[in-house]
């Protein structure tokens, strides 16, 4: 009975390897196939686009080393460094001007921030004007005429980008014309090259309160003289007529022994410019 049931036993233990042998047979066969199956049409293609770049980038690389790759490694590592170099620099320079602006700027507020404007400007509009390169030295001096308070900070640098000098400035305000013209008219005289010297003259002829500066412009750029306007004050015809009409006369030829002549036969004051004109175009 002992021996029957160790022979089941060992039936069993025989039919159980048999079982798994097949079992593991099945799977050792199954792996194979999974590894043998096809590949995508599209990961081929992928590897094979791959494989292509590559081989262009190193060719391009080597060619443009001279087929060198000691060559072409050393210049990879050299573009590498300066871009990093450049960048620390440029991070290392914008650090220090933001360190080297501040001090002066914050002096510039302080000082601004002192001076007799109309409406003392915010900070921000005070920046303004310390980037658009109005000095503080340009500021005081037109503090010291007394034409800041006249000013808002967007003429004061209107006034500086165009050039107005300091010393302009006080010439007019020496003829006490800064209160007769705005910035705009400052900036036009000074652009249009009118010195000092020739609105003194129409000061000192009693004209320069009979003309705005735009007509003092078209004076001086016309070309009329200063001995021109002293002959019509000298003949009493500066009152009768406007700066429209002396250019007419000096751009027309009327000269200043013709105006002279009418003056001595007393007939100035019965004519105006247009018929002087006419007379001396007449030949009369």
């Amino acid at each position: 009975m002992s021996r029957q049931r160790n022979k089941n036993r060992l039936t069993n233990d025989l039919d159980s390897s048999e079982e798994e042998k097949d079992f593991s047979d099945f799977y050792s066969e199954e792996a194979p196939k999974e590894k043998r199956k096809p590949s995508d049409p599209e990961d081929i293609l992928s590897r094979r686009n791959t494989w292509v770049i590559g081989i262009f980038i190193i060719v391009a690389v080597l060619w443009r080393f001279d087929w060198s790759p000691m060559k072409a490694a050393y210049g990879i590592g050299t573009s590498i460094t300066n871009l990093f170099e450049s960048e620390e620099t440029q991070s290392f320079g914008q650090n220090s001007n933001s360190d080297v602006m501040s001090i002066p700027q914050l002096d510039y507020l302080d000082r601004v921030r002192q001076l007799d404007f109309g409406s003392t400007p915010s900070t921000s509009q005070i920046t303004t004007l310390y980037n658009s390169g109005v000095s503080i030295d340009y500021l005081e001096a037109l503090d010291d005429v007394d034409y800041l308070g006249e000013l808002n900070y967007s003429s004061v640098i209107a006034l500086n980008s165009n050039g107005i000098t300091s010393e302009y400035i006080s010439g007019l305000e020496d003829l006490d014309y800064l209160d007769e013209v705005n910035y705009s008219g400052v900036i036009g005289l000074y652009t249009s090259g009118v010195p000092i010297n020739y609105i003194e003259h129409l000061e000192n002829i009693d004209y320069l309160d009979e003309v705005n500066y735009s007509g003092i412009i078209g004076l001086y750029t016309s070309g009329v003289p200063e001995s021109y306007l002293s002959t019509l004050d000298d003949v009493d015809y500066l009152d009768e007529v406007n700066y429209s009409g002396i250019i007419g006369l000096y751009t027309s030829g009327v000269s200043e022994g013709f105006l002279q002549g009418l003056y001595q036969r007393d007939l100035l004051d019965d004519m105006n410019y247009s018929e002087i004109i006419r007379l001396h175009q007449s030949g009369g």
